[in-house]
C-alpha cells in the first residue's frame, strides 16, 4: 500500500478523499491549516476506518514560509513519499494579497502546490511508483494567463481569478510529467461538488463529495494508471483540457514565473 499526502484534507473533496484511500489500506498524512483541523480530520477517519494509519501535517497555505516549513519537515520524518494529491483550494471574494505580495486565490491553489511539490521531488523519488495528483476544475476553461496580471495588478475579478488558478493547475500538471519523466502528473476535475468553496464562490448545490473525490483516488491509487502521465482526468477518464493547457512555451514561461515567485525558498 501506498504512503499518500492529501493537502486539504480535513473538510470537503479532501476529507472525503482521505475516507475513501483509509479505506482502501494506504497510510495517509492529512493537511490542514492549522493542528487543530487537521487532528479533527484524523479523528473523524480514524473512527470511520479503526484500522487506518493515520498521520497529521499542518501549514496556512496562505503563507510560504509554513509550506516550506512543512516540506523540510517531512523530508526530515519520512524516507519516501509514493503519492502527493495537490487538492486544496480557495476561492477568494475579494482581491487579497498574501505576506510576499502574491494575489491569494493564485498563491494558495497554484504556488503553495507548486513549491510543495517542488520540495517533495527528493521523496517523491525514492518510491517506486510516484504519482503527483493536481486537482484542477472545468472552471480552468475560463482561464487566462496574463503575466502582467498575475496578482490582480490590473484588475480582479473573482472568477476569473479562480478561473485563471485552476488553468495554472493544469499547466504545471502538465509542465512537470514533462520536466520529470519518472513520475506521474496529471490533473482533474473533480465535478461540481457541495463543498464550502463552491457555496462561497458560486452560491449553489452540488454533488456529492463522495463523487467529487472519485478522479483523485483513481488517480491516486488505481492500477489502471500506471505510467499515465500529462493528462486531465473527469470522471475517471482522460479527458481534452482546454488547448492552452498544452501550450509548452506558456507552461515553461509559467514555470519559470513560479519559480521566481517562489525562488527563496528552493
Amino acid at each position: 500500500m501506498s504512503l499518500i499526502l492529501v493537502t486539504g484534507a480535513t473538510d470537503g473533496i479532501g476529507l472525503e478523499t482521505a475516507i475513501q484511500l483509509a479505506r482502501q489500506g494506504h497510510a495517509l498524512l492529512m493537511h490542514g491549516r492549522n493542528a487543530a483541523r487537521a487532528q479533527q480530520a484524523l479523528d473523524t477517519v480514524q473512527k470511520l476506518v479503526p484500522q487506518a494509519e493515520l498521520h497529521t501535517l499542518h501549514a496556512d497555505l496562505s503563507d510560504l514560509v509554513q509550506v516550506a516549513e512543512m516540506a523540510n519537515e517531512l523530508r526530515l520524518r519520512l524516507t519516501h513519499l509514493d503519492v502527493l494529491i495537490n487538492n486544496a483550494g480557495v476561492y477568494m471574494n475579494q482581491r487579497k494579497l498574501i505576506v510576499d505580495g502574491l494575489e491569494m486565490t493564485l498563491a494558495v491553489n497554484h504556488l503553495a502546490h507548486f513549491l510543495l511539490t517542488l520540495l517533495l521531488l527528493p521523496l517523491l523519488k525514492k518510491s517506486a511508483e510516484a504519482r503527483v495528483v493536481t486537482v484542477s476544475s472545468v472552471a480552468h476553461m475560463s482561464g487566462r494567463i496574463e503575466f502582467d496580471n498575475l496578482n490582480g495588478e490590473r484588475r480582479f475579478d473573482a472568477y476569473q481569478a479562480y478561473a485563471n488558478s485552476k488553468l495554472a493547475n493544469a499547466l504545471f500538471a502538465m509542465e512537470l510529467a514533462r520536466r520529470e519523466p519518472w513520475l506521474s502528473s496529471n490533473s482533474l476535475h473533480p465535478g461540481v461538488i457541495d463543498t464550502k468553496l463552491l457555496h462561497a464562490g458560486f452560491d449553489m448545490q452540488g454533488a456529492s463529495r463522495q463523487s467529487g473525490a472519485l478522479t483523485s483516488i483513481y488517480l491516486a491509487s488505481s492500477p489502471d494508471v500506471t505510467g499515465s502521465s500529462g493528462k486531465y482526468y473527469d470522471d475517471c477518464r482522460s479527458s481534452a483540457p482546454l488547448a492552452t493547457v498544452n501550450d509548452e512555451a506558456l507552461a515553461k514561461k509559467l514555470w519559470a514565473w513560479s519559480e521566481q515567485a517562489v525562488s527563496r525558498f528552493l
